[in-house]
């Protein structure tokens, strides 16, 4: 349908507003949608439409998704307590997912002629995009004008300012993804291993040294392990708006106190799915913050099987979701099993902002396995009323059968090995 509208998945950044304007000179009509999934202002959102608008845009389309991509997937990633190599929160990498699949509907709703995103081909976002495109809309065209034709920024910013289109010099210096799980960085400093980026390149967080002295004390409360508000030992942090709910307004308040506080700063380097390695700065205070809680509390709640397994099928979650895996079976199977584990995961956790770093001070939780111990007459280091000395001494002589009988192959082993070289 060659008469059909383009519908171009639009952030408003140097990519697809190239992606745009090129379109355009390629005699399409396009429709841009952006997918609110968190990270920016009403106000944004409004300077985006414009500028897509001034671009050449038949028509702009927005849509909230800020709900669903917190009831279905920041929360299982929660749950997991899944950081990509232990490090990185995936950040804009899982709302992608969501953002391809809303900009899938709305371009079949259009009968679009085909559905375009400005995404690279050395990054991760082009295989998110086109494995939910064709996931979900298998004889839709795709047109990724930057990946296929091979780009570069420069190049870019050079095409749309010879059309008089502005570029900011920052834009051009610096890639910045806002997401409600955080913002992700790209720069010259993450082409290479060794360089730090520089403080101007930090949109969001404080550096440690301009944190405030003054620490900042708060409580989360957790159901079923989400978070469902916080409260605070003293006044209101200046600019607090969070009120006592939780789900992303939540998250987006604690990303601006963790900010404040230097939380949640990092660098990633790893590798994508494309399977050459990659590094980004990355800015996630509020999920930092609702980490170190939840896993404070689940220590105090969950015996050391269940999280030894759910730190394992946790972590292949996470990986699989960054990797644009979500259609497959086995993805609901694990949250089926993320979800049973959160059931005790209920109580409420104290919390030290300070110069970087959130410090778990206590929680306490009515399924707390410290108390149901202390309840049974035992205290570690001190003693238990559940066995006897004799039966201690007992058992700690059965323990200790392994090691013996490891130990006794071991010997034989060796003298049998001496014995045959003579």
């Amino acid at each position: 349908m060659p008469d059909q509208p383009v519908v171009l998945a639009f952030s408003g950044g140097l990519d697809t507003s190239y992606c745009l304007v090129s379109l355009r000179e390629r005699s399409r009509r396009v429709v841009t949608v952006t997918v609110n999934t968190g990270g920016m202002l009403e106000a944004e959102m409004g300077e985006i439409e414009a500028r897509a608008l001034a671009l050449g845009a038949e028509s702009h389309v927005t849509i909230d998704a800020r709900d669903r991509l917190y009831d279905e997937f920041v929360s299982h990633l929660l749950k997991a307590n899944y950081l990509r190599n232990g490090v990185y929160p995936s950040c804009v990498g899982v709302e992608r997912m969501v953002q391809a699949e809303e900009v899938t509907k709305e371009a079949l709703r259009l009968e679009a002629a085909a559905i375009a995103h400005g995404s690279t081909g050395a990054g991760n976002d082009h295989v998110r995009f086109d494995v939910v495109i064709r996931a979900t809309a298998p004889e839709m065209p795709i047109v990724a004008l930057v990946r296929d034709e091979s780009h570069t920024r420069e190049a870019e910013t050079e095409y749309l300012r010879a059309r008089g289109v502005d570029v900011p010099e920052k834009t051009s210096s610096y890639s910045f993804n806002h997401g409600m799980l955080g913002t992700t960085i790209g720069g010259k400093e993450t082409y290479g291993s060794t360089e730090y980026l520089p403080e101007e390149a930090w949109p969001l967080t404080r550096s440690i040294d301009a944190a405030p002295d003054a620490p900042q004390e708060l409580t989360v409360r957790y159901e079923r392990g989400l978070p469902v508000g916080c409260v605070f030992p003293g006044e209101l942090p200046d600019g607090w708006e969070g009120g006592t709910g939780g789900g992303h307004r939540l998250l987006t308040e604690l990303n601006k106190l963790g900010a404040v506080h230097g939380v949640g700063r990092g660098v990633h380097t790893g590798q994508t799915i494309m399977g050459i390695m990659g590094r980004l700065g990355f800015e996630a205070p509020g999920y930092f913050i609702l980490l170190a809680g939840h896993r404070e509390l689940e220590r105090l709640v969950l015996s050391n099987r269940q999280q030894s397994l759910k730190a394992y099928l946790g972590g292949i979650y996470g990986d699989q979701l960054h990797e644009g895996v979500y259609y497959d079976p086995v993805m609901r199977d694990i949250e089926a099993f993320l979800d049973a584990t959160q059931e005790r995961v209920d109580g409420e956790v104290r919390l030290k902002l300070h110069k970087g770093n959130v410090v778990a001070l206590g929680c306490s939780s009515v399924f707390s396995l410290l108390e149901a111990t202390r309840e049974l007459g035992s205290t570690y280091g001190h003693g238990s009323s559940l066995w006897s000395g004799d039966e201690a001494r007992a058992f700690a002589r059965l323990y200790s059968t392994s090691a013996i009988v490891v130990n006794a192959a071991g010997d034989a082993g060796r003298r049998a090995r001496e014995a045959g070289d003579r």
